[in-house]
């Protein structure tokens, strides 16, 4: 599970938490203390902190995505001998 840690007003956690809305994903918001630093990710047992690794975390979680939903799209197909569509 994805889960967002973030301070109530962060305008950088807000443009995560669009990305994720973007995505179509499943994700989790936790609120951080205003002392502690944020905003960060887990996803599984790894922390994905910073805005460097953050922003390419999220381009390759959206290559990733855009990868296993293009094998599980549905496809149809005309047959050229009989002219029945799937």
């Amino acid at each position: 599970m994805i889960t967002l840690h973030r301070h109530k007003t962060n305008p950088k956690a807000e443009e995560i938490e669009q990305k994720f809305q973007d995505l179509v994903l499943a994700y989790r918001v936790e609120t951080l203390p205003e002392d502690e630093s944020g905003p960060f990710i887990v996803d599984g047992d790894q922390k994905i902190e910073g805005d460097k690794e953050i922003a390419t975390w999220l381009r390759e979680l959206e290559g990733e995505l855009n990868w296993q939903r293009s094998l599980t799209g549905d496809g149809c197909y005309i047959d050229p001998r009989s002219g029945k569509v799937c």
